[in-house]
């Protein structure tokens, strides 16, 4: 059974992004900037929802008003060691891309609006160019990792994902997000190893975290999962 999302206004803590998912064990909720953001198991009630917002929905919306919504304007840069991309206004008319082998450049007119319509247009040229990137980068090292630790997996999609780092299916396909390069890269090892492992344990179990932990060493796998919680899916992880 695939995730449900369903958005609602809540009269007291404001919007509200609740996803059912099938392999949720338990209720998870985050503050951003648009809204708190919840994942519960498909099972769980709405007054599960209502409990969980009267515990923790205050602090919650504290946190997203303090939040700086993230924006792209003239200077944001990224550098990551596999990916970077920066603004410059030197077009003479509306937005391309250029870049190759993990540097990119967003080519803007002067008098582009940063603000306002602006910000989507940005968003899909940086994602345009974090797409292509990953797409010829985590495939490949997926392979190698996959060839050094003893695995094999039936195929690998890179996709805009939102809601996870990777994936894999009981047949053996993997699927990461492009947003792993925005990863330290013992991160994005950590990611792929973790799908790598599921090509032979499809559980959290605790044999699954064994396997792991064989394959991480020296680093402990949960203290490697424990640091990606720092991060989030997306265009800006911090």
């Amino acid at each position: 059974m695939p995730a449900t999302k369903q958005t609602f206004q809540h009269p007291l803590f404001g919007p509200i992004i609740v996803t059912r998912n099938p392999r949720a064990r338990r209720i998870i909720m985050r503050a951003r900037p648009d809204a708190i953001y919840i994942t519960l198991p498909t099972a769980a009630r709405e007054s599960d929802i209502e409990r969980a917002l009267e515990q923790h929905g205050g602090k919650l919306k504290e946190l997203r008003q303090n939040i700086r919504p993230a924006f792209i304007d003239k200077n944001f840069t990224i550098e990551t060691r596999h990916f970077k991309l920066c603004i410059k206004e030197d077009s003479p008319d509306g937005i391309r891309i250029t870049g190759k082998e993990g540097a990119y450049t967003i080519h803007c007119t002067r008098d582009f609006d940063y603000s306002g319509e602006g910000q989507p247009i940005l968003e899909n040229a940086a994602k345009m160019a974090l797409r292509h990137c990953a797409s010829l980068l985590l495939p490949k090292r997926l392979k190698e990792l996959a060839g050094t630790h003893g695995f094999t997996f039936s195929c690998c999609s890179v996709r805009d994902s939102h809601s996870r780092w990777g994936s894999c299916s009981s047949r053996g396909s993997i699927n990461l997000s492009i947003y792993l390069l925005l990863l330290p890269e013992e991160l994005i090892d950590y990611v792929l190893l973790h799908e790598l492992c599921h090509t032979v344990e499809m559980s959290h179990s605790e044999r699954f975290w064994s396997l792991l932990d064989r394959h991480t060493a020296p680093a402990h796998a949960k203290a490697l999962r424990n640091c990606l919680k720092d991060y989030k899916v997306g265009l800006f992880p911090k």
